[in-house]
């Protein structure tokens, strides 16, 4: 989830929304992206990304990844909406 929402605000892939769940902020994900965005295309191109639409769940009470990372991620991907609910490192199936 990492890796593609930093390829996916680099332009890097063309995807028109990104979903992650439980996923953490990883800066170096980020380098990476844009260390391999950095000789293609021109920058218009690469800042598309960053309006493309993510939504990033996380879970309350998980124990492996803390909302914040996954608040820094949602903010770093650019065009984040963030998803609070009150489990763990899972995604919800119950509506």
């Amino acid at each position: 989830g990492t890796l593609a929402a930093a390829l996916a605000a680099s332009g890097a892939i063309p995807v028109r929304a990104v979903i992650t769940a439980g996923a953490p902020h990883i800066e170096e994900a980020f380098v990476a992206a844009s260390e391999w965005t950095a000789t293609s295309g021109d920058a218009q191109e690469r800042n598309v990304g960053l309006t493309i639409p993510k939504l990033h769940l996380a879970g309350e009470t998980d124990a492996i990844i803390s909302v914040e990372s996954t608040d820094e991620l949602c903010t770093r991907a650019g065009s984040g909406e963030m998803i609070i609910h009150e489990k763990g490192h899972l995604f919800p199936t119950k509506a």
